[in-house]
């Protein structure tokens, strides 16, 4: 299971007051023998979008997420600005960081689930400046959020967040992570799902994987299996099962497998 932790240097905040703006950017050199202890060598090639009006601010993020990442990415100001979200028709994936603090969440939580479901290239949603709220937590995990980034979250922590959802595991704390499949498994209906029927026994096997908490690579070592082969299976049971990531899944397999 990914969950959030606590890097060794905390000054590294995303949440930066103009007044210090300058002081942010000598700042930046400092976390890279942080980013190589954590290991993100090999971020997958994505494009960044980060939507605020706090503009200085995010583009401090975007410079050095870049630096850090080697992803390009682009600001804007509002979420009317990236709509429609699929218009550019771009086979790379996008990967969007919406600032809780400077959007219309209403809007967000009005427009993501169609997002979610639509077809085109491939997105990742995460949120930022967030604060650790179990109900908010919730409603992003049920919406199909893969991460959250909170508002005291060192900038560090941010790069390792965005590349592990990359690579198709979720960011979120090990609390709001305990909370919600704890939550599903009280609500746990006892019938079977007609799904479950559709799924293969491997297909089953790495479904159970996926709730344990393993990430792609663990599920292929476990198995003996190409990790192609494991996006397949993945892909097929989401698609039996009618999810859209892995937290979705797990909350599934919570209930009926």
């Amino acid at each position: 299971m990914v969950v959030t932790d606590e890097a060794s240097d905390g000054h590294y905040l995303w949440v930066v007051r103009n007044e210090y703006s300058v002081m942010a950017l000598s700042m930046l050199m400092h976390s890279k023998k942080i980013l190589k202890k954590a290991g993100l060598g090999s971020t997958p090639k994505a494009f960044l979008n980060i939507v605020g009006r706090n503009m200085m601010q995010n583009e401090l993020l975007r410079s050095f997420l870049e630096q850090e990442t080697g992803l390009k990415g682009v600001c804007f100001p509002n979420l009317e600005s990236i709509i429609p979200i699929d218009a550019n028709n771009s086979s790379i994936p996008q990967v969007f960081i919406f600032d809780c603090k400077n959007i219309n969440m209403k809007y967000l939580w009005t427009n993501i689930h169609e997002w979610n479901c639509s077809h085109g290239f491939q997105r990742f949603f995460m949120l930022g400046n967030a604060i650790a709220d179990s109900a908010f937590e919730k409603k992003a995990m049920d919406s199909g959020i893969q991460g959250i980034f909170y508002n005291n979250d060192p900038l560090p922590l941010i790069a390792k967040g965005i590349c592990t959802v990359l690579q198709g595991d979720l960011w979120y704390s090990r609390k709001a992570m305990t909370k919600c499949l704890m939550e599903a498994k009280s609500l746990a209906d006892s019938s079977t799902h007609p799904a479950l029927s559709r799924l293969t026994f491997k297909e089953r096997e790495i479904l159970a994987c996926i709730a344990s908490g393993y990430t792609s690579k663990a599920i292929a070592n476990e198995f003996c299996i190409s990790l192609h082969t494991v996006k397949t299976h993945i892909y097929n049971l989401y698609r039996k099962i009618n999810v859209n990531n892995r937290l979705q899944a797990s909350l599934w397999a919570t209930k009926f497998l």
